[in-house]
């Protein structure tokens, strides 16, 4: 071998578009090895699934049809990455190891020092690059805005890159798999994970269901097709924010005025964009502080009254707890791996307020479900539900209220909870002594009111109220300014000083 190697270490990156990796080993004339690792410690991870396993193994084979295409491969290793770095580099001293930044758990966090420290002492010049706008080691948050513009707005998506590898590193590469993987066969309820599935969701999303997003994403009914279903690929890197964006854009210029159809288009995809900044706000938090994994993100909120009862916990994870819309959406996700935002937040507020489990005990259940568990996005909003961040609303999704309003006629709950099919809506919506169904495991209002009494009576200590400012100026959003008192969201949005929560407010809810 006459060219200098990069190594292109794949994580959740498996794409050959806006690839960072391939077009900076392209500008300095490097041959480029790509490697992926099936690692055991994070195989073994409590936030791990086959469903994870799956979508990685999925998303690499992809890769790898892609790469053959071209004439080139890659290396398919099972062991923790420092090790085969070693081994790889005993048998192709490699000169640059490139990835794209991961803003992970702990797990993955100390993996990715532990590669750059391997690189240090190896003289391998080690190149982590963002995809997204989020900034390692944490940023002004004053400044977000402006690193998102110079990111993604101003910066189209780089083209689609190619791999030119000598016929040694391809038949190295060739010789590589993990027969385990062979057993992981596609799953007809899972959402596929490749760089050509990302591509036709989000040409899917943007050509014909992306006009029902505005308004069709809170039902469990209408939010799996309303919905872009691009969260599973933004997950693990079968795409990127910088792709999608600019794809919304050229999709909103082409939007003929003329069309009776186009306002509603451009709500839905000014919806859609909105979350797209979320996500990387979000990501930003863990990045700043990858601590809150294990705390809260306000210290006020760390020593919560919670029962952590074992039975409830069990009853929750298995969709057996008597509330039907809980137990519905609980199922549907051990079988999809995927329910739509309101639904996940209203999952963990009965955990939470209703069962009194700590959010830290429910992480690793509900991330093991998600198909599009992405650790920055779903560890903040266990947070966020919890209401332990300190200055967001605090929200109790009261589960026969969600019932009434977002599956009246209970087809998703009768699609999933099988034992209630014969049973008619009205009843189903009454709630209480369902034939051959379980008796509710806690009630709901004296439970709710318990939990939400414990927090708000923590906002309003003098030490609280020092401590949320300086909190917020860290983490909070910009978009508007915040004020810095306990307050509670009414159904319009108004604000208004707490009082006592009382039963009948516990379904007090922002729109999403």
């Amino acid at each position: 071998m006459h060219q200098p190697v990069a190594v292109w270490l794949i994580k959740r990156d498996a794409r050959l578009g806006d690839n960072a990796c391939l077009a900076e080993a392209k500008r300095l004339g490097l041959e480029v090895l790509p490697l992926f690792c099936f690692e055991p410690t994070l195989l073994a991870a409590n936030d791990t699934s086959e469903m994870h396993i799956q979508a990685q193994w999925q998303g690499v084979s992809g890769l790898r049809a892609a790469l053959r295409r071209q004439g080139a491969d890659v290396v398919i290793a099972h062991g923790e990455v420092v090790d085969k770095l070693a081994k790889l580099h005993a048998l192709v001293p490699f000169s640059h190891l490139m990835t794209h930044e991961e803003i992970g758990n702990d797990l993955t966090y100390r993996r990715d020092q532990a590669i750059a420290a391997w690189c240090r002492t190896h003289q391998v010049q080690y190149q982590e690059f963002p995809q997204s706008s989020v900034r390692r080691g944490g940023v002004n948050r004053d400044r977000l805005q402006q690193v998102w513009k110079n990111r993604i707005a101003l910066v189209p998506p780089l083209p689609t890159g190619s791999i030119d590898q000598s016929s040694d590193l391809r038949n190295l590469a060739a010789q590589t798999t993990f027969p385990r993987m062979a057993a992981l066969r596609p799953n007809r309820n899972w959402q596929p994970v490749s760089e050509a599935d990302a591509q036709a969701t989000l040409a899917e999303f943007l050509q014909e269901r992306g006009v029902r997003y505005r308004g069709g994403i809170s039902s469990p009914n209408t939010a799996m097709t309303a919905g872009s279903r691009l969260s599973v690929h933004l997950a693990w890197g079968t795409v990127t924010t910088r792709q999608v964006w600019h794809a919304v854009q050229a999709r909103l210029a082409a939007l003929d005025p003329d069309d009776p159809h186009t306002a509603r288009w451009r709500k839905s995809l000014s919806a859609f964009v909105s979350r797209l900044h979320w996500r990387d706000h979000f990501a930003q938090r863990l990045e700043s502080e990858p601590e809150l994994e294990f705390r809260s993100i306000h210290p006020a909120f760390r020593n919560l009254p919670y029962e952590d009862d074992h039975q409830l916990y069990l009853a929750w994870c298995e969709g057996r707890t008597g509330y039907p819309l809980v137990d519905a959406v609980m199922r549907c996700l051990a079988t999809t791996g995927f329910i739509n935002f309101r639904m996940r937040a209203m999952v963990v507020s009965f955990a939470c307020h209703v069962l009194h489990l700590d959010w830290r005990m429910i992480h690793p259940h509900l991330a093991r479900v998600f198909r599009d568990y992405d650790p920055g996005i779903h560890l903040n909003q266990l947070q966020m539900q919890a209401g332990v961040v300190g200055w967001n609303a605090i929200r109790v999704y009261n589960p026969t209220k969600q019932l009434a309003d977002w599956d009246a006629n209970c087809q998703f709950v009768k699609q999933w909870v099988p034992e209630l099919r014969a049973v008619s809506p009205e009843t189903i919506l009454q709630g209480e002594d369902l034939p051959h169904y379980p008796e509710r495991v806690v009630p709901f209002a004296p439970r709710a009111k318990q939990m939400i009494d414990a927090l708000y009576a923590i906002r309003k200590m003098e030490e609280t109220k020092l401590l949320t400012p300086a909190v917020y100026r860290k983490h909070g959003s910009r978009k508007k300014e915040q004020v810095f008192r306990p307050k509670r969201t009414s159904k319009k949005g108004a604000t208004r000083p707490i009082k006592p929560p009382a039963p009948g407010l516990f379904d007090l809810l922002e729109d999403e």
